[in-house]
């Protein structure tokens, strides 16, 4: 029995704010704000189309993988305190995209998490883009919400080869998320070892520092005849 006393006007206050946030009323104003937050994730997080329908229960019929984000999801306050994220990795079409997709739509959805989504050759594209152009539009800032945003997913990493520039400024923000514990899921086709070889090894190793590698091994599941209509 703990001896320790509370103030009675401090327990006369909390009993009071609990019956206030009570109301139904109150209740529905909280619902109303933590859909506006989970739609505001929505739509910056750069997750379109069918892929924001994505949720846990498209994983069921892969257990291991099920488990692991299960695991991660029930665990986020000390994964996002410590920064840990995955590195999922391996062949063309086996899910790395889907899964990261489900990961970052349960965040948005349960704990108001801002992602920001990333088609890395897309990313680049856009990037080199601004180069020729005076305007310091929303892709000039690229950099630095990728340094910043609370859970950043890079997609199809290492799918082509950076300059020399381009691998600096990855290995800037990936080595200042790490330094600051921000966590990243990052897909790509390579394991970490061909990773370190085609690029800055400095990469990989912050990688391997703070994400977990899960391999994926299935099949093209997107190599199938197209339904006749």
């Amino acid at each position: 029995m703990s001896d320790k006393h509370f103030c009675p006007e401090c327990e006369k206050g909390r009993a009071m704010y609990d019956e206030w946030k009570n109301r139904p009323e109150q209740q529905a104003n909280i619902r109303a704000w933590k859909q506006d937050r989970i739609d505001r994730a929505l739509r910056i997080s750069g997750i379109e189309g069918f892929f924001r329908s994505k949720r846990l229960n498209d994983l069921k019929g892969n257990h291991k993988l099920h488990d692991e984000i299960t695991k991660f999801l029930g665990n986020w306050k000390a994964m996002k305190h410590n920064g840990y994220g995955f590195y999922f990795w391996g062949n063309v079409g086996a899910g790395k995209t889907h899964a990261a997709i489900v990961l970052a739509n349960e965040l948005m959805e349960r704990e108001m998490v801002e992602v920001l989504f990333l088609n890395m050759p897309e990313a680049i594209t856009r990037v080199k883009n601004t180069f020729d152009t005076e305007v310091k539009n929303e892709d000039a800032k690229l950099f630095e919400r990728m340094k910043e945003m609370e859970l950043l997913v890079l997609d199809d990493m290492g799918v082509e080869k950076y300059s020399d520039w381009m691998a600096d400024q990855l290995y800037q923000i990936i080595d200042h998320r790490w330094k600051n514990r921000k966590p990243m899921i990052i897909t790509s086709n390579l394991s970490l070892e061909d990773l370190a070889k085609s690029y800055k090894p400095q990469i990989a190793s912050r990688i391997t520092g703070c994400c977990k590698p899960i391999r994926f091994t299935d099949k093209d599941r997107r190599y199938q005849p197209a339904p006749l209509f």
